[in-house]
């Protein structure tokens, strides 16, 4: 028996202990409520302030999200527990090091530039011309993120700090594909989806898409990080070429589909790939998809009429508050056809947000 633990209390850390478990393992979860999703589940719960008890008492130490406690990911890799390592953490930190790494590496990504100060981003926003502005340091699901079309002044308000400036890109549709890489260096990824996008949250997504690409572009970018573990990998594609957007080094929103769709679900591969046990190539057993349930409630008559379309799973996430662009669960869907779950989707989509979505994002 291993004992994982997870830096970080959220509904990917819930959703790796609820598929984990059939593996036999104890999960301990450094977080910062017992209420959170993954800590009610737990084995074990660690408030942040013992996350060096919290290490010392688990065999090796994961991550559900890069924007975690600090100090327990430096002392977990100081003890040569953590997987994946630091060094993509560092990176996610800061837009700019995740930009210039992927740039460095001649991955295709979209022209951008870094900006230091109010002044360099408002010069380099007028050479853009129709851009998004991304703040470098934080910034989760549309937050720190401007839209702006050509001759757009700045926002108002925003803070002296690092920017960076990517130009608009008009691309066909959104992919992403879920690579693993495991301690032994096996490298396979699940079957990529098609994206729904909207103010920078994820609506929907669907599997399969084609692949355009994604996949050696993948496996080229978890070999130079001498990664280990799941990693989400967005793309635009543009003229059936793919571009990266942004990388996630851990399992991903994106991935969700694979819980209902696959013959071994993102979070199950993630926990094999970090415990040294065999990967595999994930299959595909039919088209699948998810709707995520974002800013609302899902009563028990939106919970009846969810479940009579058939084909579906609702995963509610238990969390205490139901804010705007919050998200608080997803349904997953399958169909014997993209075009079935193409219509899935819309239905339950319909019954979580009549026509209301943009009151809840």
């Amino acid at each position: 028996m291993t004992r994982i633990g997870i830096i970080g209390s959220g509904q990917l850390g819930w959703m790796m202990i609820l598929e984990g478990k059939k593996l036999g393992d104890e999960y301990y979860v450094l977080g910062g409520d017992r209420s959170d999703p993954a800590s009610r589940i737990a084995d074990r719960h660690f408030p942040y302030e013992d996350y060096r008890k919290f290490v010392d008492e688990c065999d090796l130490v994961t991550y559900e999200f890069e924007h975690v406690n600090a100090e327990a990911l430096e002392y977990a890799s100081s003890k040569d527990k953590l997987r994946p390592g630091i060094e993509p953490i560092r990176l996610k930190r800061d837009r700019s090091l995740e930009k210039e790494f992927l740039r460095s590496g001649n991955f295709p990504i979209p022209r951008y530039e870094t900006a230091g100060s109010l002044p360099e981003l408002a010069r380099i926003r007028k050479e853009f011309g129709r851009c998004v502005i991304k703040t470098a340091a934080g910034g989760y699901d549309g937050k720190g993120q401007y839209f702006l079309k050509d001759g757009d002044p700045l926002p108002d308000g925003l803070p002296e700090q690092k920017y960076v400036v990517e130009e608009f890109v008009d691309y066909q549709h959104e992919a992403s594909i879920i690579i693993s890489r495991s301690t032994r260096g096996e490298i396979s990824a699940h079957v990529p989806s098609y994206n729904l996008n909207l103010n920078g949250i994820l609506i929907n997504s669907f599997a399969p898409s084609e692949d355009n690409g994604m996949f050696e572009i993948s496996r080229k970018l978890v070999q130079s990080l001498n990664y280990t573990g799941v990693m989400g990998i967005e793309f635009f594609i543009v003229d059936g070429k793919p571009f990266i957007n942004e990388f996630a080094p851990r399992v991903h929103n994106t991935g969700h589909h694979t819980l209902m769709g696959s013959s071994i679900s993102q979070f199950e591969q993630h926990v094999r790939a970090i415990s040294g046990l065999p990967v595999g190539t994930p299959e595909l057993l039919r088209p699948s998809g998810i709707v995520n349930i974002i800013g609302t409630e899902l009563n028990n008559i939106k919970k009846i009429s969810i479940l009579k379309v058939g084909g579906t799973q609702i995963y509610w996430y238990g969390k205490s508050e139901v804010r705007r662009k919050r998200k608080m669960g997803h349904v997953n869907c399958i169909s014997d056809s993209r075009e079935g779950i193409s219509v899935k989707l819309g239905q339950v989509m319909a019954i979580v947000y009549g026509n209301d979505l943009a009151k809840f994002i």
